[in-house]
């Protein structure tokens, strides 16, 4: 029987308005300047800033220290305005913009920002510059603005650039007596700058580590040199783009005794921000988590922690669960504790425990263990938004590249194919245990398969590659790396013996998972040098670990994700 409802009408209750457009707030992007006398004011600033620079080389040459070709400039914006930094640059000419960075305190007001930008100039190119100044004091565009009106308008100050113009780092970080490990950016390897470089540092007694990263414009040395070397070297080369000051290796912190790594941890967690109730999860399917750390008990609550056995408990009985949850939490921990400032994390933690504490899981129960585990956590919390990572993988019957049922089921859990909802399951590649096999590095790599589940089409599966290729511990002098710095990490499997026109292409991503490193006699080593900071799951004995390989890639992931 249809029922009927009464309407309300709200009479007499609005009244009526002319519309006023709201008006626009006023963005100032460039100052407006006069031509004549700005133009001359920086045509000044050039000219003296060049007599410097000549003065500075015709002085190092007459005692024999090297010098550099060109000179590097420092533009500064004027407060709170822009700095035209594009037309700064003329690569045909050998003009390089090197950095761009913004400092605050700009004027009267210590919340104004002032735009820096360090450009190089090799000899002879100043008349470049002073051409463009003088085209905007003596010439017009069609329209009768002054040519070049934007860059030159937008340019406050000219000097010649120091340190601090280099240095792309905290400035409290900048060595100063004592030599600090420091990563000098240069903008080339070519044009000999390179060789000239390793010349300069050789002449100042500059200690520089071997391996060094290369990119598309630039290339990475880590060297160990205090404040004076730092601005001889900025005298004496022509390729140097900028200094930052090098991570510490995990080692320093693993070196601490307990209570001082509590301090740290203690430090860090009085600087999170954690929203009160997250939505968003990572959920760890591993050994467990021991949310008792300083660190993971703002993370993860004791109703998030399961087992898909009751009577395996929910602790971490192995450490790789707890490990995982420190990269999934925090992502670079160590990072987060060298930092200064407010550290936010937007998502919470969840541990399914699906390894039991003694023996086994049976082959054929992976896939439902591995469903159990998210079936426990959706239950808990059915409203969060939630990634899975799982770092748990097995050799055993690999299939290059076929489903098995392990990898099947996951493949159903993500599709949505039983519940109609999709998930976003990230799972390890599988790692490359043997140390003999680092010694074929990068060829094993290349051989060794991608471990089951890791084959699921619709699963993100994260391989490893490696930054860290620095050696700080004295007792590795006769080692090197394996892997250089920016190649594929010598643990991560590859899908390169698949049929490539068959089984997907894995891994989809990879991420930090660390090195070992190799005597000249075949020796090789693990070390906590070359791998990852997270949280050790027996805090009353350490409140760090480390962790390496393509769990610490996927834990990354995850953090990523979420």
């Amino acid at each position: 029987m249809a029922r009927s409802y009464k309407h309300i009408f709200l009479d007499h209750s609005g009244q009526s308005q002319l519309f006023k457009k709201k008006p626009l707030p006023i963005i100032k992007k460039i100052p407006l300047r006069n031509p004549i006398e700005h133009g001359a004011k920086i045509r000044s600033q050039m000219e003296k800033a060049w007599r410097m620079a000549q003065k500075i080389s015709d002085d190092r040459s007459a005692v024999s220290s090297p010098t550099r070709d060109g000179m590097y400039l420092e533009f500064a914006s004027a407060p709170d305005y822009e700095l035209v930094t594009k037309s700064l640059e003329d690569i045909k000419a050998g003009i390089r913009l090197l950095t761009v960075r913004e400092i605050h305190g700009g004027g009267d007001d210590d919340k104004k920002t002032i735009t820096l930008a360090t450009v190089y100039l090799p000899s002879g190119t100043e008349a470049k510059f002073l051409e463009k100044i003088r085209r905007y004091t003596e010439e017009q565009t069609d329209k009768g603005k002054p040519k070049n009106e934007k860059l030159v308008n937008s340019i406050e100050d000219i000097r010649l650039a120091v340190l601090e113009s280099f240095w792309q780092d905290d400035l409290n970080l900048l060595p100063k007596e004592e030599a600090e490990w420091c990563e000098v950016w240069l903008w080339s390897e070519e044009d000999g700058s390179l060789e000239s470089f390793h010349k300069a540092t050789e002449l100042l007694q500059v200690t520089v580590q071997k391996p060094m990263l290369r990119f598309p414009e630039r290339v990475v040395l880590l060297i160990h040199a205090n404040r004076l070397q730092l601005k001889e070297l900025i005298e004496s080369c022509d390729g140097i783009a900028e200094f930052r000051r090098a991570k510490e290796t995990a080692r320093f912190f693993l070196e601490l005794n307990n209570k001082d790594q509590a301090d740290w941890a203690q430090e860090l967690k009085g600087r999170l921000s954690i929203p009160e109730d997250p939505n968003v999860a990572v959920t760890i399917l591993d050994t467990g988590a021991n949310n008792g750390h300083l660190l993971l008990e703002p993370l993860l609550e004791d109703q998030d922690c399961h087992a898909v056995d009751p009577t395996w408990g929910v602790h971490d009985h192995n450490g790789h669960g707890t490990l995982m949850c420190g990269l999934a939490g925090y992502g670079d921990l160590q990072s987060a504790l060298e930092s200064l400032n407010t550290i936010e994390i937007g998502h919470c933690l969840e541990s399914a425990k699906i390894i039991p504490p003694q023996g086994k899981n049976p082959p054929e129960l992976y896939g439902y263990v591995t469903l159990q585990g998210v079936s426990r956590t959706e239950i808990q919390a059915p409203f969060r938004r939630r990634i899975t990572c799982m770092a748990v993988t097995t050799e055993d019957g690999r299939d290059r590249g076929r489903p098995s049922s392990w990898s099947a089921a996951i493949d159903q859990l993500t599709s949505g194919y039983a519940d109609e909802q999709r998930r976003l399951f990230i799972v390890s590649a599988g790692n490359i245990d043997d140390p003999q096999e680092w010694k074929l590095y990068p060829e094993s790599n290349l051989t060794n398969e991608i471990h089951d589940p890791g084959q699921s089409w619709n699963a993100l599966t994260v391989g490893a590659f490696t930054t860290k290729a620095r050696l700080t511990d004295p007792d590795l002098v006769e080692y090197e790396p394996i892997a250089p710095a920016g190649g594929l990490s010598p643990f991560s499997t590859t899908s390169l013996t698949w049929e490539s026109n068959k089984w997907p292409l894995k891994p989809e991503i990879v991420l930090e998972g660390g090195n070992a490193a190799i005597m000249s006699n075949g020796f090789i080593s693990e070390h906590d040098d070359l791998a990852l900071l997270s949280t050790g799951h027996e805090p009353a004995k350490r409140q760090f670990d480390y962790i390496n390989a393509t769990s610490a890639a996927c834990a990354q992931a995850a953090w990523m994700a979420a």
